[in-house]
């Protein structure tokens, strides 16, 4: 009740923690309704409604069922800080603990919660830990949010979208992209209808992929990319749900081809610019012109505060204008348009064709140029160029050049960019790369990897560490220093000179049923039989380590 005064007094905006909104508070509101203490669930702004858990879902679970809650205090935000970093982050493991210290470099004293009762039956000591342990779970995500600065990215979002914060926190991508469109179409005068989604067996092909020339390239690879693709082609092409024809519209209005209407890669026909322009091109014009202004403000502001605020603005809106494509294709979505979403595939796909064709036709010996250019790789909206055995200041000088002209043969505002060089450049296959990073040729801005042992969950530490260590030799062209140090974490490993922390796994338990057994799944059963209170069951991250040398054997 004193705790249920508080928040009434200090009347907050935005409750936080970690994982409170399917334990923490869920726990109090039915514990002091179990107690017939009906006056502590007032603990909103709206006195004549009852704080209340609004959404309740069940998970199938191997050793029974768990609930996943959803709690509504009216008048405040439940920021719940472990639903915020499990949305946005990839970590190994989502315990507090651990992420208190890969983003605070704080380790937090954990307590299982079997030993809950027993420290509080115990001495003032073992009170004291409890207390401590208490404190800083309280403490921990307080300092998460202001470390993160998350609720400024949130807060710009919910202004952007129109959509409040919790839904941000609780809900998918698509509530975002359909209030927009309601907003616009209420200013605009349309009605937006409500569907009913079918199943369908319709498909459209997705992105353009290049097939990557692979290997490790000692020469500098430029990068071109296309500047916000897909609201680009929308708003080139005048894509929308208000502008799509049907065929017998054409003859029914008389259309001329070309002139009233065009038809796209995908067999489409929209309506032209000028003759009606679409609800969602005007959305994603309107969205990006305001990112556009945000970041030119991001850059004269000083104040750190304004700078936090304009920078989760400005990506609030990037954000906000690539989730629309995104939208029109989702088959059990608000309001799925396959038409669209294929037509804009259709279009990326050509582009990325053109593009190609265009370097590898201009930046040829017999035009003049020391070598004949090619392009090692493509994917989605980027081109990766060897222009040849040039120095890494005329390699970016080239690929500027090159930007420049292949956008002249597109619709504005379509845009493509020179935006860095990766020198020397490791291509291992489709979506796994990495480089040493340039945006200018004095210093190279990092080592950047996409798709390797480095940034994927499924592997350790230990491996994560030891290739990012071996990419920094790679880059440096020292071999013998790549054999020198894998033998010595290979004799570490061996001898048991490893941190058990740096060997462990954690994979979540994502569905009841899989084809072939997972090491997760057969590790919760064995751990569950040992000690049924841990309860493991779909939805959770189990934690594990790997046997060397077998995958039969393994030990939580």
């Amino acid at each position: 009740m004193a705790w249920g005064d508080f928040v009434m007094k200090t009347d907050p905006d935005l409750l936080t923690g970690y994982n409170i909104a399917n334990f923490d508070l869920w726990y109090l509101i039915n514990r002091a309704l179990a107690l017939e203490l009906d006056a502590f669930t007032y603990l909103g702004r709206i006195k004549t409604k009852q704080t209340k858990i609004t959404e309740t879902t069940t998970t199938t679970r191997a050793f029974g069922t768990r609930e996943n809650k959803r709690v509504d205090i009216p008048g405040r935000v439940i920021f719940d800080m472990y639903a915020v970093i499990d949305r946005n982050y990839k970590l190994t493991s989502y315990k507090l603990d651990h992420v208190s210290e890969h983003f605070l470099n704080e380790r937090k004293d954990d307590v299982h919660y079997t030993e809950i009762a027993t420290l509080q039956d115990g001495s003032d000591d073992d009170r004291a830990r409890l207390g401590a342990y208490c404190l800083q779970d309280a403490w921990l995500p307080l300092k998460l949010l202001k470390k993160l600065m998350c609720l400024y990215n949130y807060v710009e979002m919910a202004r952007v979208t129109g959509v409040p914060i919790q839904y941000l926190v609780t809900r998918g991508q698509q509530i975002k992209a359909l209030s927009q469109i309601s907003r616009k179409a209420l200013s605009e005068g349309y009605l937006v209808p409500t569907f009913e989604s079918v199943k369908t067996d319709e498909k459209y092909s997705g992105a353009l992929v290049i097939d990557p020339k692979t290997g490790f390239y000692k020469v500098p690879i430029a990068t071109l990319d296309f500047n916000s693709l897909y609201p680009s082609i929308m708003m080139a092409h005048n894509l929308c749900y208000t502008t799509l024809l049907h065929p017998d519209d054409i003859g029914r209005y008389r259309l001329v081809k070309d002139r009233d209407y065009a038809v796209t890669p995908s067999g489409h026909a929209f309506v032209c610019k000028s003759k009606q322009a679409g609800l969602l091109p005007t959305i994603l014009q309107e969205l990006l012109a305001a990112r556009k202004q945000a970041k030119a403000d991001l850059k004269k502001e000083t104040d750190p505060f304004k700078r936090a605020v304009l920078d989760g603005r400005q990506l609030a809106l990037k954000l906000s204008a690539n989730s629309v494509y995104g939208f029109t294709g989702a088959q059990k979505g608000y309001l799925p348009c396959l038409q669209i979403a294929s037509t804009v595939t259709a279009i990326g796909q050509a582009m990325i064709k053109q593009t190609k064709e265009t370097v590898e036709g201009i930046y040829t010996v017999k035009n003049g140029y020391k070598y004949d250019a090619e392009v090692v790789y493509g994917d989605t909206d980027s081109v990766m160029i060897k222009f040849g055995d040039y120095s890494l200041e005329e390699a970016m000088k080239l690929g500027r050049e090159a930007a420049a002209i292949v956008t002249k043969k597109f619709v504005d505002p379509i845009n493509l960019e020179f935006e860095k060089a990766y020198y020397p450049y490791l291509l291992i296959a489709k979506k796994r790369y990495a480089g040493r990073l340039y945006t200018n040729p004095d210093k190279h801005d990092k080592i950047d990897t996409k798709g390797i042992e480095i940034v994927r969950r499924d592997k350790c530490k230990l491996v994560q560490d030891t290739l990012r260590k071996v990419l920094n030799y790679l880059f440096d062209k020292d071999l013998d220093a790549v054999i020198k140090y894998v033998h010595e974490v290979e004799s570490k490993l061996r001898l048991n000179d490893i941190d058990l922390k740096d060997l462990t796994l954690t994979k979540q338990w994502s569905k009841p049923d899989y084809p072939t057994p997972q090491v997760h799944v057969v590790l919760a059963k064995k751990m569950n039989s040992r000690d049924p209170t841990l309860n493991f069951g779909v939805g959770d991250r189990i934690p594990y380590v790997i046997k060397a040398g077998t995958k039969s054997n393994f030990f939580f």
